[in-house]
């Protein structure tokens, strides 16, 4: 039996109707109320303090807006408009949807009597409802109230009109702009300049604008850019043009951006007049147009901006004309030709800039660009010349070679300078040429650098031919040292007794340098020269020979240069030089020997002898170790020289400088996106040998190919060249450039950088730069020596006094940017070696975490974001093997937590345990592993560790 009237009232009011089953219960018993119960309802909806439970309160509304959905009778219209006074959000929102469907207009006045409600809320409700269901009643009533002055409800009465009416309601907007105050002006000229709105109605909403201009003063601006949003050129310029010369700014402005909708001559004479008249704040707007037009035409109003005598008005039309070629709208080479023979030496040089960012498909750019190399002006011929290198390479080559014989010293000094930039063989034999007969010395000695640059064995016999040149004598000694002429010793020691000290000194340190001790007897000879300098070269190349002669014997071992060409044939990463230990090469993280015999002492000094120069022999006296670099055959080596037990040690660790991208090296995309951040610290962990050097090498390229920077990198040793593409980068190696990281990070601040890298963060001085370089918005790169994300941070807050960890803390809080940390795991599916990584970014949690000194919850932070590119290292592990990359084992050392990866290791059989871990595993108790030296890619860049070799019955 369905329940009577007032107990379905009282059921509605007391009952708890939140879960969906009781209210479809309750809209089930409740079956078809009458229209004096739905006012009941209506009234419990309505009443004061009915949304205090809100749940209740919103499971009632659902419950009448069931029950009017099921049965919608207009006799609820007029009780629904008069509860939308009184009701609150929930309640408006469920009548604004049901009203539609009890439409009933007849009592739309009373609907439209909401609007003149002092309660904005009311009115904005009303005006949604009429918007739906408003017709021609609606238009009459709200039209009359619109001209009134003091109608409240005017900016609602405009949005309901503009939805029910459109271009009907065209003169009631009419009455709004000429009553309303300045916000309701506005509001109605909204309506009146979107075509979406007056369509039908152009015309009269174009006259009635009109009508308003001509009023006077207020409002000027907006009306005139509501005209121009639909109006036709010739209305435009009836009505508007003669705007273009009010006094107001804003006028002016609105007048001119009116003009973008137009592409005739007309449009642009006129905007071509504000160019030339201004003032600046209406030229920057005619450029803006112009942009906004983006067709050919507008390319001279453009190339007249960038001969303006105002930097930032040249500025910003060579902006808009770089957009428009990028986009396409405009061809640019012919506007680039045309500029860069202009009189002008501003446009000449703002060409430059065009050309710099300008992509030369079709080589249809830079061949009409070469006459500019004889350019007076020396910034467009430098700004040519980069932007032409980059375009053509070696294709450049040929065409600037006849600038050799330019009856111009600086045109010839810069094309030389152009060609050592090429690089290109072709161009040895006309730099020889330039060497032996050109009548600038300057010239001729900047020829022999190019020469000397290209490492061409073929031109030592030209450079020994230029001996008897005094004024390219020192040059030339030089270049024959760098490029190892031993064949020509016989004419460098006939200098050994020239009158010129500075010219003995360059024959000493060329012969050497050949490290050859057959050339001992003119050294000999030098070791009483009156020159200190001569005499200390001298001395310190015979004593190494005298000692390397002494140490050989029945029992020599090999020498250091074969055991380094066995490091780079074989592929390793690492040779180890120990006394009581043969010779021993690492290579994916495995010692293996060289050979059989373990070295002496004396062995150990022989090999090393010629690699150590004064100072780092200097260096093992006073600290017992040394770092520094050393090349060999085209080799590059980053060495830690030490004693230990027993004698001298050694181990060098090849710097293979080669450049792999992103996709080779497997790193995910949220790395990619640290080289686009704009400042902070981003930070690169790991061990010895993980690759991080590769990591930041790959994001230093990443920014040359996408970003115009100034880079700064701070390296030891340099590994990679970078191809500055469209950045400046300028590489310094520590020893050579800077004493150490903290010294060359102080003064690299101020060279005025975009990014830093330093190649490792490991005292004090250094992080400390590195931090307030990052504060003060450089985006700095760095690494460091740590195996997990929040022992980075903690490394970088540690290794500050106490006092200052609380500062530092605030600091890394705001300018740390992202920290990873990587391993290089051997392959289980294949040979070489895989990257596991782990990444953090530093949102608001991990922030708050710095701040407050909790870096050991960072972990779960890291683990919580997945989706936000987050990832920790046991899941990338776990993910690695579960793929058939790496092995359990593999796994299981470098894992954090190891009791996630001891089922894996107990499924893959004991076959697969290490049996100096299966005591371990089998206790239960966390082995502690010594990390593995990793591989290719290799940290070349960091210092080997001063660690001997195993034992040969180890290593067996």
């Amino acid at each position: 039996m369905p329940p009577s009237s007032k107990e379905l009232v009282a059921t509605f009011r007391t009952a708890d109707l939140t879960a969906p089953r009781d209210l479809e219960a309750f809209v089930k018993d409740a079956g078809e109320p009458g229209l004096e119960v739905m006012v009941k309802l209506l009234e419990v909806l309505s009443a004061r303090g009915a949304e205090k439970d809100f749940p209740k309160h919103r499971a009632r509304c659902a419950a009448f807006d069931k029950l009017v959905t099921r049965a919608p009778d207009k006799a609820l219209f007029l009780p629904m408009v008069q509860a939308l006074k009184a009701g609150d959000p929930t309640l408006r929102t469920t009548l604004m949807a049901l009203l539609p469907a009890v439409n009933q207009v007849t009592e739309h006045p009373q609907l439209c009597q909401l609007l003149r409600s002092n309660d904005a809320s009311v009115r904005q409700v009303a005006a949604q409802v009429l918007g739906g269901i408003g017709g021609k009643t609606t238009l009459r009533l709200l039209g009359e109230w619109l001209a009134e002055p003091a109608f409240l409800g005017r900016i609602e009465a405009l949005d309901a009109l503009a939805r029910c009416a459109g271009h009907h309601a065209i003169q009631a907007f009419r009455g709004a702009l000429f009553a309303g105050n300045d916000e309701e002006q506005a509001h109605a000229l909204k309506y009146l300049g979107d075509p979406k709105y007056v369509a039908k109605g152009t015309r009269e909403a174009l006259q009635i604008i009109v009508e308003f201009l001509e009023q006077g003063p207020g409002h000027r601006a907006p009306a005139i850019a509501a005209f121009c949003r639909i109006c036709s050129e010739e209305d435009y310029f009836v009505a508007i043009a003669p705007c273009l010369d009010s006094d107001e700014v804003e006028v002016v402005r609105a007048a001119v951006e009116g003009l973008r909708g137009f592409r005739t001559p007309r449009t642009f004479e006129a905007l071509e007049r504000k160019l030339r008249a201004g003032p600046n704040a209406i030229r920057f707007v005619v450029l803006t147009t112009l942009e906004a037009i983006g067709s050919d035409e507008v390319t001279p109003l453009l190339v007249d901006a960038i001969g303006h005598r105002l930097q930032a008005i040249r500025n910003r039309a060579s902006e808009v004309l770089s957009t428009l070629n990028r986009s396409g709208k405009i061809d640019l080479a012919r506007t680039l030709i045309w500029l860069a023979h202009s009189k002008d030496v501003n446009v000449r040089r703002q060409a430059v800039e065009l050309v710099r960012n300008t992509n030369d498909q079709g080589d249809q750019i830079w061949p009409k660009l070469l006459k500019l190399l004889r350019d007076e002006d020396w910034w467009v011929r430098e700004g040519v010349a980069e932007a032409v290198v980059a375009m053509a390479g070696h294709k450049l080559t040929p065409h600037i070679l006849p600038y050799l014989d330019d009856p111009s010293d600086v045109i010839r000094r810069f094309t030389i300078e152009l060609l050592m930039r090429l690089d290109d063989p072709r161009s040895l034999t006309p730099l020889l040429k330039v060497a032996a007969k050109d009548p600038d010395w300057w010239a001729r000695e900047r020829a022999v650098e190019a020469i000397v640059k290209m490492k061409d064995p073929r031109a030592i016999p030209h450079l020994v031919a230029l001996l008897g040149d005094r004024e390219l004598l020192l040059r030339v000694l030089e270049g024959l040292g760098t490029l190892g002429a031993r064949t020509a010793a016989r004419e460098i020691s006939a200098l050994a007794g020239d009158g010129d000290a500075d010219v003995r000194l360059a024959v000493a340190k060329c012969l050497a340098g050949f490290d050859e001790p057959s050339l001992g007897a003119p050294l000999e000879v030098m070791l009483g020269d009156e020159d200190a300098r001569v005499r200390e070269v001298a001395r310190d190349a015979t004593a190494r020979w005298r000692s390397s002669a002494q140490a050989a014997g029945p029992r020599r071992g090999p020498r250091i240069g074969a055991l380094l060409e066995e490091i780079g044939s074989s592929g390793a990463d690492d040779l180890l030089i120990a006394v009581g230990h043969p010779p021993t090469m690492k290579k994916m993280g495995r010692a293996m020997p060289i050979s059989d015999s373990p070295l002496t002492a004396e062995h150990t000094r022989e090999l090393l002898g010629p690699v150590l120069k004064k100072e780092q022999l200097r260096e093992l006296e006073e600290r017992g170790d040394a770092d520094f670099s050393y090349a060999f055959e085209g080799m590059r080596f980053r060495v830690n020289a030490y004693k230990a037990e027993g004698g001298l040690c050694a181990v060098f660790r090849i710097v293979r400088g080669k450049l792999l991208d992103f996709d080779s090296l497997g790193l995910p995309e949220v790395v990619r996106k640290f080289a686009d951040l704009k400042n902070g610290l981003v930070v690169i962990g790991g061990p010895t040998g993980s690759g991080k050097s590769t990591t930041l090498a790959a994001l230093i390229d990443h920014i040359t190919r996408h970003r115009s920077q100034h880079i700064v990198t701070l390296e030891d040793p340099v590994e990679v060249v970078y191809n500055a593409r469209k950045c400046l980068v300028n590489q310094r190696e520590m020893g050579s450039h800077a004493v150490s990281f903290a010294a060359g990070l102080r003064g690299a601040l101020r060279q005025d950088p975009n990014v830093l890298l330093v190649g490792e963060m490991r005292d004090l001085p250094t992080i400390a730069a590195a931090v307030s370089a990052a504060e003060t918005g450089h985006l700095v790169f760095g690494t460091l020596h740590t195996v997990s994300v929040d022992t980075s941070v903690d490394r970088l807050i540690n290794v500050f006094p106490a006092v200052q960890q609380d500062q530092v803390r605030a600091m890394l809080a705001e300018s740390l940017r992202a920290v990873a940390c990587q391993y290089l795991l051997p392959r289980r599916d294949a040979p070489g070696r895989v990257l596991a990584l782990e990444v953090m970014l530093c949102n608001d949690a991990v922030s708050n975490l710095i701040r407050k000194g909790k870096t050991f919850q960072i972990h779960s932070v890291i683990s919580a974001s997945a989706e936000l590119g987050m990832r920790t290292m046991d899941s990338e592990l776990m993910g690695l093997f579960k793929a058939g990359r790496i092995s359990a084992e593999d796994a299981y050392i470098k894992a954090r937590s190891k009791s996630d990866f001891e089922a894996v290791l107990s499924q893959e059989g004991p076959s697969v345990v290490l049996p100096s871990l299966a005591p371990l595993l089998a206790a239960g108790t966390p082995p502690s592993i010594a990390e593995p030296v990793a591989q290719l890619p290799a940290d070349a860049g960091e210092a080997p560790a001063p660690t001997p070799p195993p034992a040969p019955a180890l290593a067996s």
